[in-house]
């Protein structure tokens, strides 16, 4: 584009690069007679490579001005400019020559023919490689779409300029796309998403800023009733034509309208995405509106897990203790090891806030380690005191359990204590007894070919196949309190404790009650065969030290 208020410029620039050819195609002009109306030719031709600007036109500062509202208004960032001027005294400062990366600086007599093609030809190829630089930095070649960085620079234009209030932000995600690769290859899974994508921009139109943000995942951005998180997922019921393939997936969406003043395109995305990962966990095929309360509960959750890290290190964790007791003679047969978090000002945090966070984390590992040793350690001393055959029941998460070095972790606490392997008892939570059935039978005898013994813990709560059950190598069932509760109640409770107790008797299982706080209770459970229990009737959890005092308190110092 010449942009000049001499209208002899445009003739003689034009008649100079007649003809010319750089990178084998042909130069094209457009031409400008002021700033202003350099202004409107560029906002609606932004494929403009090379401006020649004069620095001098309407005003003395037109020129300068023109770079400024190239650079900042229009954002016209891979454009090149090369001044031009009759007037060498109006030569630009260097700074503002860097600040808004001016090409080249000339007089307008040294621009000879030749040194014209060569000043131009070299910012044209700079314009290109610029350009390629962007697609690889902005642009998916796959499905020939915005990346990331493009759609959050794009959604924070259109933020900016408050014109679309009504605009909802969305990620899409293609659900079960990894056993798409795995089944039909990385190609055929390429495949389908430059299929996706292909429907997307055709159904969805220009309006909509659409964009693959990574893997199987597009970002959208538009006008609410476009974005309709039902219409769009609908665009999902027909069949992908991949080649020879017709291919039927389903997509689940995260989406914020929370896109009020001082909201970027970042955190409106992130936003999305936190939505996006409760409407996977939640149900795949549908979709989340992301609401203030989630950006808090999940702000919580940092905070918490930031704490409790710190917990950690500063030994804010400890363990404590619960008897379980025979029903019959009320005599100790066993202790639950169970976790608390004390706070630096005396408060506690529940096991069931902050349990889940450890396990999402991977913390729970290390927790558990911990746990276990601690409790073993503890059993030693115990069994010193003269509870030779105490038994010690430690809690095992599912993430624990399944974590390679779980057995060797085991072996070592064992050699390290040098206690019976027969008192230690490890409890799983039914989920996990049912959760990749091999895996666990294998672990599982790998565990009792140590003689440790395993308990189903909370049984009753989850869905367990009776016949798989029946080939675990477990010793104990554990009644969830919430059965005990209702044990003398209408509701079911009582039913479900019966058909647990009558199964572990089929099963030649022992059975444990958790929870008991009421002697009829206790008295309900022994009539319908249970014949051990801990809870609240018999003690609270305690730590080691008030542990002893009670069992010398009693007089119980053996087992049952």
């Amino acid at each position: 584009m010449v942009i000049d208020d001499e209208p002899d410029v445009h003739r003689a620039t034009t008649f100079a690069l007649a003809g010319v050819k750089i990178l084998g195609r042909p130069l094209q002009f457009l031409h400008a007679y002021s700033a202003a109306e350099a202004t409107l030719l560029l906002a609606s031709e932004p494929d403009v490579a090379v401006v020649l600007l004069d620095v001098v036109m309407e005003r003395e500062d037109a020129g300068l001005a023109l770079v400024k509202t190239i650079r900042q208004d229009l954002r016209l960032a891979e454009l090149r400019i090369i001044l031009r001027t009759g007037q060498p005294g109006y030569a630009p400062e260097i700074e503002t020559i860097h600040d808004f990366d001016i090409n080249d600086y000339k007089t307008k007599s040294e621009l000879t023919r030749t040194k014209l093609y060569a000043t131009v030809t070299a910012a044209v190829r700079a314009y290109e490689q610029i350009r390629k630089l962007d697609q690889l930095a902005f642009y998916d070649r796959l499905c020939s779409l915005p990346n990331r960085n493009k759609f959050i620079d794009l959604s924070d234009e259109r933020l900016l300029s408050g014109q679309f209030t009504s605009d909802v932000i969305a990620i899409l995600d293609i659900d079960d796309f990894s056993e798409i690769n795995d089944a039909l290859g990385h190609q055929q899974g390429d495949r389908l998403l430059q299929a996706v994508a292909e429907r997307l921009k055709l159904e969805l139109g220009s309006d909509v800023i659409l964009a693959r943000l990574g893997g199987d995942t597009f970002g959208l951005m538009g006008d609410n009733c476009v974005l309709d998180p039902l219409t769009v997922l609908d665009l999902f019921r027909a069949p992908f034509k991949v080649q020879d393939d017709s291919m039927v997936v389903t997509a689940t969406m995260g989406l914020t309208q929370e896109l009020g003043p001082g909201i970027a395109g970042r955190d409106a995305l992130k936003d999305a995405n936190i939505a996006l990962k409760l409407a996977k966990k939640n149900r795949r095929g549908g979709f989340v509106m992301f609401s203030a309360q989630m950006g808090a509960d999940i702000r919580e959750r940092v905070r918490l897990l930031q704490a409790l890290r710190h917990a950690v290190e500063s030994e804010r964790l400890f363990v404590v203790y619960q008897p379980q007791v025979n029903l019959i003679s009320g005599k100790l047969v066993g202790v639950e090891a169970l976790i608390r978090w004390r706070n630096e000002d005396g408060s506690f945090v529940p096991p069931d806030r902050f349990i889940p966070l450890a396990e999402a984390s991977g913390m729970i590992v290390a927790i558990g380690d911990w746990v276990l040793r601690v409790s073993c350690m503890e059993l030693a001393r115990l069994q010193a005191l003269g509870l030779p055959d105490l038994r010690m029941s430690v809690n095992v998460s599912q993430i624990q359990f399944r974590h390679p070095g779980f057995l060797d972790k085991l072996r070592s606490a064992l050699t390290d204590t040098g206690i019976n392997p027969k008192c230690l008892e490890l409890e799983i939570t039914e989920s996990v007894a049912m959760d990749d059935p091999d895996f666990m039978l294998e672990t599982l005898h790998k565990v009792r070919k140590m003689d440790i013994s395993i308990a189903i813990d909370d049984f009753g709560t989850g869905y367990s196949s009776l016949s798989h059950l029946r080939q675990l190598p477990i010793d104990r069932l554990k009644i969830d309190r919430a059965f005990v509760t209702e044990l003398n109640s209408a509701v079911m409770g009582g039913h479900i404790a019966s058909m647990v107790i009558e199964l572990g008797r089929n099963l030649n299982l022992t059975v444990i009650a958790e929870g008991i706080e009421e002697e009829v209770q206790a008295q309900t459970l022994l009539k319908m065969g249970c014949h051990e229990g801990q809870g609240y009737l018999y003690a609270k959890p305690m730590v080691a030290p008030d542990l002893v005092k009670w069992i010398e308190a009693r007089g119980n110092n053996s087992p049952a």
